[in-house]
C-alpha cells in the first residue's frame, strides 16, 4: 500500500462530507471553483479535527546550529523544505511550521543549495555533472539531495549515494516512506534514493486523466467513475469514446484545430500510458536483482494497443500537431480526455471546464489494478551523499522531515491545495486515492535501459508501428546498459 493512506482518507473523509459538490454530476451545468469552496473547507475542517500524530520517536539532538544543506534540482524547483515566512497559503504555512520546527527542535539551520536542472539523462545534466565534481573533491557542501528518478539513478549507478538501509534512525519500514518506492526501488536488498512525505514532489507528478463532463452527458456515455470501479476502464472503452465524440464542428471536411477531439495530450502521456497497461521497461527480481522486461509479447502487444489510442483520426498529440492546440481544445470544452499529472489539477482551478479526475485505462478488463506513472524527469526522490561528514545526523532530520511532512505537509497539499482549491466532486477525491496507491516506479525507465521509453515515445509520435523490430534493433545496447546496472549495484555491496 501507498504510505499516504491517512492523508488520503482523510480526502475520502472530506468528500463524503460534500453534499453540495455531490450534486454535481454529469447532467450538472458547469461548475465553478467559487461555488464549492465554501462546501470543502467546512468539510476539511472537520476532517483534519480526526488527523493523527506521526512520531518518529528520535532521540532529543542539539547540532549546535550547524547548517543541514539539501542540494536541490533547478532554481526553486518544488521547494518543499524552506520558506522564508507564513503567506496564509496552507501549504506554505506547513513548509514554514516544518521547518521552524526542525531548526528549534535539533538547532540546526536548514538550507537549500540549487543545482542546476536534472535533464532526461541519467549522467552529464547540469545537476549531476555539479554534484559529482564536489563528491569528487571530497566536498561535503550537502547532506541528503532531492532531484529526479534519472538523475538518482545516474548517482546510484556511479556510486556516489549511500545505502538508506544503513543510515541510523531512518527506517523505510514507517508509513511516511512510499512503500511501493520501497519495494520497486530495492537493489540486493539495498535502497540508494526513495520518496515518500518528505515531499510533495511525488505527489504532484502521479499521471492522472481529465474528462469533460459535459461532452460525457452530451454523447450519454457510460459514467467514467463506475467505468473506473467496476474494472470495465480499458484502452478499448477510451478508443470507443473517443472515437464516438470526435467530429467536425467547424464543418470544413477537415479534422482540425477547430474541432472536436477525443484525447489531446503531451507526449510524456506515452510513458503513462505504456505503464497503465502494466508493460514495464525493468524491474528488480526477488533477490534485488534488476531485470529488463520489455522483451516479452506484451510489451509489443501494449504498445499496439497505444498505438490504436493515439490514432490521429480522434487523438491531438500537442508534441506533433501543434504544441498549444491540445490544451485549446480542452480549455474550450472541445475534447474529451486531457493527459496531464495531479500538478495539472490544481492548475484548472480557474478553468471553466466541468472536469472529474479518473486514472489512466487498464491494458484490459483481466488486469489485476490501475498503474499510475510516477514520471522519471518530474517526480522527486531523496538520497544521501556518500561523502556526508554526519550520516546519523542525515538520517535524523530526513525521518524528522518525512514524519512531520506526513502529518501536516500532505494533508495541507491534497486536502487544501487539490481537494479544496480544485477538484470539483467526491468522485474525483475518490479516484485521487485509487491513482495514489497504485504509483509504479519502473527502475527500466529510470535508469533508461537501451533508451526504451524514449524510443517507443518516439515510434508513437511519429505513428510507426515497428515496435518489435525496434526492440531487436536496441537489444545490445540493453543488455550493455542492465549488465552495467548490475555490475555497478555488485561493485558497490
Amino acid at each position: 500500500m501507498n504510505t499516504k493512506n491517512r492523508a488520503r482518507t482523510l480526502i475520502l473523509t472530506a468528500a463524503m462530507l460534500l453534499p453540495l459538490i455531490a450534486s454535481c454530476g454529469n447532467d450538472a451545468a458547469p461548475t465553478t471553483p467559487a461555488d464549492t469552496t465554501a462546501a470543502v473547507d467546512t468539510a476539511v475542517t472537520e476532517a483534519v479535527e480526526t488527523k493523527e500524530i506521526y512520531d518518529p520517536q528520535l532521540p532529543d539532538m542539539d547540532f549546535g546550529g550547524e547548517t543541514f544543506t539539501i542540494a536541490m534540482r533547478g532554481q526553486d524547483y518544488n521547494n518543499d523544505f524552506t520558506i522564508d515566512a507564513t503567506t496564509g497559503d496552507p501549504v506554505d504555512d506547513a513548509i514554514y511550521a516544518r521547518m521552524d520546527y526542525i531548526e528549534s527542535t535539533y538547532n540546526v539551520d536548514l538550507e537549500l543549495m540549487w543545482c542546476g536542472e536534472s535533464s532526461t539523462v541519467n549522467t552529464g545534466s547540469e545537476m549531476y555533472n555539479k554534484l559529482t565534481k564536489l563528491m569528487m573533491a571530497g566536498d561535503n557542501a550537502f547532506d541528503a539531495i532531492n532531484t529526479s528518478p534519472y538523475c538518482q539513478a545516474g548517482l546510484a549507478s556511479s556510486g556516489y549515494l549511500l545505502d538508506m538501509n544503513d543510515i541510523k534512525y531512518i527506517n523505510l519500514d514507517q508509513p511516511w516512506w512510499n512503500q511501493n518506492a520501497k519495494e520497486s526501488l530495492s537493489f540486493y536488498d539495498c535502497v540508494y534514493f526513495c520518496s515518500g512525505d518528505i515531499t510533495t514532489g511525488d505527489d504532484s507528478c502521479i499521471s492522472v486523466l481529465l474528462f469533460n463532463k459535459s461532452i460525457v452527458s452530451q454523447f450519454d456515455l457510460d459514467n467514467p467513475y463506475d467505468d473506473v470501479r467496476n474494472g470495465t476502464w480499458t484502452m478499448d472503452k477510451m478508443i470507443e469514446n473517443c472515437k464516438a465524440v470526435t467530429g467536425d464542428i467547424d464543418g470544413n471536411g477537415v479534422q482540425d484545430e477547430f474541432d472536436r477531439w477525443g484525447f489531446t495530450f503531451w507526449q510524456d502521456a506515452i510513458f503513462s500510458m505504456m505503464l497503465a497497461t502494466g508493460a514495464t521497461v525493468g524491474k528488480t527480481d526477488e533477490d534485488g536483482v534488476p531485470t529488463y522486461t520489455a522483451t516479452d509479447d506484451f510489451f509489443v502487444d501494449a504498445f499496439n494497443k497505444v498505438f490504436k489510442l493515439v490514432d490521429k483520426q480522434y487523438s491531438y498529440n500537442q508534441t506533433q500537431d501543434a504544441q498549444n492546440g491540445g490544451y485549446n481544445h480542452w480549455a474550450a470544452g472541445n475534447a474529451l480526455y486531457y493527459w496531464g499529472m495531479v500538478r495539472s489539477i490544481v492548475q484548472q482551478r480557474s478553468s471553466e471546464v466541468d472536469f472529474g479526475v479518473i486514472p489512466m485505462p487498464k491494458y484490459s478488463e483481466d488486469q489485476d489494478r490501475y498503474y499510475s506513472e510516477a514520471n522519471a524527469y518530474s517526480t522527486s526522490l531523496i538520497s544521501i551523499p556518500m561523502t556526508v561528514t554526519n550520516p546519523d545526523r542525515s538520517g535524523l532530520i530526513l525521518e524528522a522531515l518525512a514524519a512531520y511532512g506526513k502529518q501536516e505537509i500532505s494533508p495541507a497539499y491534497l486536502e487544501n491545495l487539490v481537494l479544496v482549491k480544485s477538484i470539483r466532486d467526491a468522485d474525483s477525491a475518490e479516484m485521487l486515492q485509487l491513482i495514489f496507491d497504485s504509483q509504479v516506479f519502473d527502475v527500466g525507465y529510470f535508469f533508461n535501459w537501451g533508451n526504451t521509453l524514449n524510443t517507443t515515445m518516439e515510434l508513437l509520435n511519429k505513428r510507426k508501428d515497428t515496435i518489435a523490430s525496434t526492440l531487436e534493433k536496441i537489444a545490445k545496447k540493453v543488455d550493455k546498459d542492465v549488465q552495467a546496472t548490475i555490475d555497478a549495484f555488485t561493485a558497490n555491496n
